[in-house]
């Protein structure tokens, strides 16, 4: 038999970003709108404060959803460093990106983040926190609708845990993706690492700015300030090297400025460095074809490159819908219901996730990969951005998670694409002191042919899967 703290309106597997986030906005959403309250259970592995190096810059368009959830407060509850843009260094020249007039990010410890999250949650009405490992979907033997979770807390028995709706927000590691959803058009893509490093005493070029910079031979370098003077310095690298701390002493260490290379390597001697992979995954539509009772939520869903610092802010833009949509549903055994709010969640979450997925994968590709044709875009797009902040304003709105359009960012894209063209032709290349004579426009043709291959090709698959 049952006890009646066994059985819920909704269970949400996952305490992380999404899962807190759609808790908290259901409860209070549909609070005083029902008969009864929903009785809502998020469970947890741990709720030790997670000790990561990813997820801690939130973009303006996060920090706004956050608003729109409710929980802005969460930003209060402890330290957080406001940035104000990019400055992006290549070689010895340097551009600001700044974010549109009236927007700032926030730059956090990650962990400070997530606790704060799930002690807003824990506050909604109705909504229970159970520490717990989740073993197996529990599925009706008759419909095969999930309708529960089996899960064991340490040391414990095995227990079953049973609602109308399961919304699994377990993360990138989520092995439940094939039961959820069938056939996969697409599996989680595995792009490459992140190695992670605490820097102390360091003064970024620009102050307020995320500085990402560009080297030859090796990934691109992002540092943000974090509060208490303390920095994080994130390397991107495709396969993990030998040797780690020899790479970067070694090939990144000597194209970062002399003011910045001191602290770095003195945090490389006493501090810890670690890596984390990343992963591409596009949405899929989830309801019609997908297993009833339950659906995939945050990255189990949906992944992007870490560059933009954009999961955040989809994650939390995600659950902004998604609780607007869930908070007129009358019954959430109805599965047509449900599954009706599913495709119309796809829908409209699509241009924003679609622009900062499609904009993160693409400036990586731009910024981390080696080639003439890189080269080139690289430097079309460093004095395309250099002529001023209008020139930047449509970019950095896109990235920040402002303006949500998938067109405008192909339209931003293929601008910058053209303008690296004209600079190929009309500017002096390093050496020289004229723009290139008109002898030698046949093979700059044949050069501008490879940039606009080159940038269907980085930006054209991503285009296709977020469609």
């Amino acid at each position: 038999m049952l006890s009646s703290s066994s059985s819920y309106d909704v269970l949400i597997v996952g305490a992380g970003i999404a899962g807190p986030a759609l808790a908290h906005a259901l409860a209070t959403k549909t609070f005083g709108k029902r008969t009864a309250p929903l009785r809502i259970a998020v469970l947890e592995r741990s709720f030790a404060k997670p000790d990561r190096m990813v997820a801690e810059l939130l973009q303006p368009g996060g920090v706004t959803a956050l608003k729109q959830l409710g929980m802005e407060s969460c930003l209060e509850t402890f330290d957080s460093a406001p940035s104000a843009g990019f400055y992006v260094l290549r070689g010895e020249h340097g551009i600001c990106a700044p974010f549109p007039r009236g927007y700032e990010a926030r730059a956090f410890e990650h962990g400070s983040f997530v606790m704060s999250l799930r002690d807003c949650a824990r506050r909604a009405p109705n909504v229970q926190m159970i520490e717990t490992t989740v073993t197996d979907l529990i599925e009706n033997e008759e419909t095969h609708r999930v309708i529960g979770v089996r899960a064991s807390q340490a040391g414990g028995q095995p227990e079953s845990y049973f609602a109308d709706l399961v919304i699994l927000a377990d993360g990138s590691l989520c092995k439940w993706r094939t039961t959820v959803l069938g056939h996969m058009p697409y599996e989680p893509e595995q792009k490459g690492y992140l190695a992670g490093l605490m820097v102390k005493d360091l003064k970024l070029p620009v102050p307020k700015y995320a500085t990402m910079i560009v080297l030859k031979g090796a990934g691109p370098v992002v540092l943000y300030e974090l509060p208490n003077n303390e920095h994080r310095m994130l390397v991107e690298f495709k396969e993990p090297p030998p040797d780690l701390k020899e790479h970067i002493l070694h090939d990144v260490i000597p194209q970062l400025s002399p003011s910045i290379r001191e602290p770095i390597l003195k945090s490389l001697e006493t501090g810890r460095l670690r890596r984390s992979p990343h992963y591409y995954l596009p949405a899929i539509p989830q309801g019609e074809r997908s297993k009833p009772g339950v659906f995939l939520l945050g990255d189990s869903l949906n992944m992007r490159h870490p560059l933009t610092a954009g999961g955040m802010t989809v994650a939390l833009n995600d659950a902004v819908i998604l609780s607007d949509l869930l908070a007129d549903v009358e019954s959430f055994s109805n599965w047509d219901e449900i599954s009706a709010v599913l495709r119309k969640w796809h829908q409209l979450r699509k241009p924003l996730a679609s622009t900062i997925n499609t904009m993160s994968m693409s400036w990586a590709g731009l910024f981390a990969a080696e080639g003439e044709a890189f080269d080139i875009m690289q430097d079309g797009a460093f004095k395309f951005f250099g002529k001023g902040p209008e020139y930047s304003e449509a970019p950095m709105s896109l990235a920040a998670g402002i303006t949500a359009s998938p067109l405008l960012l192909a339209r931003s894209s293929l601008t910058i694409a053209l303008y690296s063209i004209w600079v190929l032709f009309t500017h002096p290349r390093p050496g020289n002191k004229s723009a290139p004579p008109i002898y030698e426009y046949p093979i700059l043709f044949v050069k501008a042919l490879n940039v606009i291959w080159t940038i269907g090709s980085v930006m054209g698959p991503v285009l296709w899967a977020e469609m």
